[in-house]
């Protein structure tokens, strides 16, 4: 057995070596300041890797990676709730990998279903025949069916939500800040689902996912990540190990911007020396940026090296 799991290990290593030996800091890494990218409140500066770097998400046989809404979708993944005697671990749900690729799992994806909805609490690489456990928060917290629900994707959770998760990494503050939004919102629920709230917010505007995935596909592919601003203010900085990773989350990654900068942002005006103050303390070098995040963001980690991060600003 423990041959058996020191050769999945092995596989994956290979396939993402160069994305293990990466920094993400000022070493590997460049800000374009002068080439940001700007729709309505929501502007995202670009950060690439100064040197072209491979695929670096495939699975077996150079097949492309699944992200989890792909592998849901086509059936690759068995998604379930934890059974104890007294009921389900809200916290923590079981995955396996039925496919024979690489399944890439994002930090605050939504998943419905089961016996509540739940939003992912880490990044995780889940290798071809794994069964895993997932760290996750329950996003509704008075449904709890008798009968567990097949699980579906359903995006990912806007930047307010996915903060709290990040930095304060408990259920009852994941709870407080949806109730917080139902009543900046005007709105009730039954079961205080937090998809009743997103997926409205949602649809308020998808010209913000057009524009910004049209820019995507314009470019090449050498982005780590993405600086995050609205209004006179910086949200955030998300950043991955690969060019791949990037891309597979992309979609997602906007779209959890996009709520708050309907909700709070207006058209962006920050400076380049405070976007360049904000960055200097994130991407300096590697002691620096741990301090830095500790309070104020996440690091996710694969076999002991970082391959997503998120830094808030204040």
């Amino acid at each position: 057995m423990k041959v058996c799991r020191l050769c999945l290990i092995l596989v994956v290593l290979d396939f993402f070596q160069l994305s293990l030996n990466a920094q993400l800091t000022y070493k590997e890494l460049k800000v374009e300041y002068d080439s940001a990218w700007t729709y309505k409140n929501l502007q995202l500066v670009p950060v690439r890797f100064k040197e072209t770097r491979g695929r670096l998400a495939s699975g077996q046989n150079h097949l492309p990676a699944l992200s989890l809404r792909e592998a849901l979708q086509k059936h690759k993944i068995k998604l379930q709730e934890m059974q104890y005697e007294k009921g389900a671990d809200i916290n923590w749900l079981q995955l396996t990998n039925h496919s024979k690729q690489n399944i890439i799992i994002q930090s605050g994806e939504i998943v419905a279903g089961g016996k509540q909805d739940r939003m992912i609490a880490e990044t995780k690489i889940i290798a071809p025949g794994v069964t895993d456990y997932i760290h996750v928060f329950c996003v509704e917290k008075r449904r709890w069916d008798n009968k567990a629900k097949d699980f579906t994707s359903k995006g990912i959770a806007d930047i307010e939500l996915r903060k709290v998760m990040d930095v304060k990494g408990r259920q009852n503050e994941v709870w407080k800040e949806i109730d917080r939004q139902f009543s900046a919102q005007k709105k009730t629920s039954n079961t205080w689902s937090y998809l009743n709230l997103y997926n409205d917010s949602l649809r308020a505007d998808t010209g913000y996912i057009n524009y910004f995935l049209k820019k995507y596909k314009e470019s090449d592919s050498t982005f780590a990540g993405y600086l995050f601003i609205t209004a006179d203010g910086i949200i955030s900085c998300e950043l991955f190990s690969s060019p791949d990773l990037t891309g597979i989350f992309f979609n997602n990654l906007v779209s959890s911007y996009v709520h708050f900068s309907i909700l709070h942002g207006s058209t962006p005006s920050v400076t380049q020396d405070k976007i360049k103050d904000f960055m200097d303390k994130l991407l300096s070098n590697e002691q620096a940026q741990k301090t830095f995040i500790a309070t104020r963001g996440r690091m996710h980690l694969f076999e002991g090296k970082v391959i997503h991060l998120v830094a808030f600003a204040n």
